[in-house]
């Protein structure tokens, strides 16, 4: 079983303060982790809305190659916009097999799962301040309500979980709240497995 992890945008460390906190975990329950090989570095605010073009490309392209052989895809805030755009590049041949978490997704509300997706979890909090402020960009920015509203589409292997115990965008991973949201991905990943 092979698990890969997408971090947020603003983040120096590789994600390690956000889902870098549940890799040991998943790998203690026998999950080999690629942490490295789908991550895209540093993004800043402005290079989520002006880097497109050529580069964009590339680093999407290196994500889905990198989910190839994927299980489960476990993504923080833009990493869930980035996770999504690249599941959808994947070649046809690998359709329904991918399980998806998604952790207080930085992504629109009715964004449909790629066709590699074989169930995906939104985990969502109604505090998620960060989505809901990230929702009002203009210029048509692909960000939403996600993380704090959940999916609202009609896709059938589409799930939200909301956590209101959870009081920020990043607090899922806080030492009160990391076995809990270990155990949410753990049971649907059992489930859909």
């Amino acid at each position: 079983m092979k698990a890969t992890s997408l971090h947020g945008f603003n983040v120096k460390d590789n994600g390690a303060s956000t889902v870098g906190k549940v890799e040991p975990m998943l790998r203690d329950y026998g999950f080999e982790i690629d942490s490295d090989e789908a991550d895209y570095g540093y993004f800043g605010l402005l290079d989520i809305r002006m880097r497109h073009g050529e580069n964009r490309r590339r680093m999407l392209y290196r994500i889905a190659k990198a989910l190839e052989d994927t299980d489960l895809l476990l993504t923080h805030s833009n990493g869930g916009h980035f996770g999504d755009l690249s599941l959808k590049m994947l070649p046809v041949e690998i359709q329904d097999r991918i399980v998806v978490v998604n952790i207080s997704a930085a992504m629109n509300r009715k964004t449909e799962p790629s066709d590699a997706t074989k169930a995906e979890l939104n985990l969502c909090t109604k505090h998620d301040g960060w989505v809901k402020l990230s929702s009002i960009l203009p210029f048509k920015h692909p960000w939403g309500r996600r993380g704090a509203r959940g999916y609202s589409g009609e896709d059938g292997r589409v799930y939200n979980q909301f956590r209101n115990e959870v009081r920020n965008h990043s607090d899922w991973f806080l030492p009160e709240h990391i076995d809990m949201t270990f155990e949410d991905i753990i049971k649907f990943w059992e489930i859909h497995k």
